[in-house]
């Protein structure tokens, strides 16, 4: 008996060693092939990094300095009152869209930085977003603009959702902390974000809440407990932009800042935006091509664009001018209309395409 005893606790100690064997191999393999798969995607990142296209005009053009803002002088003057000195306030930017309202908010904010008992530290962030984008799940796993709390049974593998422990995730409000929030599009925040961002800006802090979240269960790291405790940190400055009128804001939010104004761009600002953003980007234009353009687009956004397609349909041809047929040709293919009459300067010249490109089909 004892015999046979003996051999069941052989085989069962073979068992169980041929398992953690057949384990370990497995395991060994597995690490094999992560690791295998970690050098491959490694190397297709680094290859997806190496791949440079030039920069677009758009961007070789966007302004650096306040000084490179064409047209608005009165709303940089306002951005900056809100925003200079020891106690700079939330702002609202109405204004047509292409006109400079993210470009002023950028450069004023690194002036901001230099001006004397600025709460604005060197490295303060700039942290744009899209209010159109800014959607919060319904049933609250995600929300880009507060913060959330990946609960342990939504979020998947991973040390703390093995092991039960909740997860903060903060949101462009605690992104922006120190900053400005940047939230192009204000106007289209839908209310329940709306009201949950007044909420921050009231108490500069984000405050969380999980059904998973315990005080007393120590697998939970301290941070954790911190954050549930005292919230995340959320003091920054709004900086909201919008195409939409004063009136069609929500009260609550104008009462809470300071209103700014930019103005539409006149023709004489489209011809000056052509001619900064030429010479930037290299591209020679013929005479009369800057007031062409200029009686096209009512933004400097669009401006911009007529520019770069004009000097890419010169460049396709071999010739390193843009001529004013280039300039026709592209507003009457992006099918561009002739500017609004109340946004012209007195006296000034809306030019006809219609003598321009007589070989090209197509109507004005």
């Amino acid at each position: 008996m004892s015999e046979l005893t003996a051999f069941a606790q052989l085989l069962f100690v073979a068992v169980v060693g041929m398992y953690f064997f057949s384990r370990m191999r497995g395991d060994a393999a597995n690490e094999k092939s992560v690791k295998e798969e970690s050098i491959r995607k490694a190397e297709e990142l680094n290859a997806l990094r190496k791949i440079r296209l030039n920069e677009p005009i758009t961007e070789v053009a966007r302004p650096t300095s306040s000084a490179q803002i064409v047209g608005q002088d009165n709303g940089i003057k306002a951005l900056r009152a809100a925003l200079w000195g020891r106690n700079p306030q939330h702002v609202i930017i109405y204004g047509p869209p292409g006109v400079g309202k993210t470009a002023a908010a950028r450069v004023v904010l690194e002036e901001a930085k230099k001006s004397p008992g600025s709460p604005f530290a060197e490295d303060a962030v700039f942290f744009e977003a899209d209010a159109c984008t800014m959607r919060c799940d319904e049933r609250g796993f995600a929300d880009p603009l507060i913060g959330t709390v990946h609960d342990p049974i939504y979020q998947g593998a991973g040390a703390c959702g093995q092991a039960g422990i909740p997860q903060p995730k903060p949101g462009a409000v605690t992104k922006a902390h120190g900053g400005i929030l940047f939230l192009d599009e204000i106007g289209e925040l839908p209310n329940e974000q709306l009201n949950k961002l007044l909420k921050v800006l009231e108490d500069r802090r984000v405050m969380l809440e999980s059904s998973y979240y315990s005080r007393s269960n120590k697998k939970i790291p301290m941070y954790i407990h911190d954050i549930f405790k005292n919230g995340l940190p959320a003091d920054f400055r709004l900086i909201g932009a919008t195409t939409r009128k004063p009136e069609e804001i929500p009260e609550a939010v104008r009462s809470r800042c300071v209103e700014v104004f930019f103005d539409p761009l006149t023709r004489r600002d489209i011809v000056k935006i052509v001619s900064d953003a030429s010479a930037r980007g290299g591209i020679a234009l013929d005479n009369g091509v800057r007031e062409l353009i200029a009686d096209y687009a009512e933004s400097g956004r669009a401006a911009v664009k007529i520019l770069q397609a004009a000097a890419n349909t010169a460049w396709m041809e071999g010739r390193m001018s843009v001529s004013l047929d280039d300039a026709a040709w592209t507003i009457k293919a992006g099918r561009f209309k002739k500017r609004s009459e109340p946004f012209l300067k007195e006296n000034e010249r809306i030019v006809d395409i219609s003598v321009f490109g007589k070989n090209i089909s197509g109507g004005a």
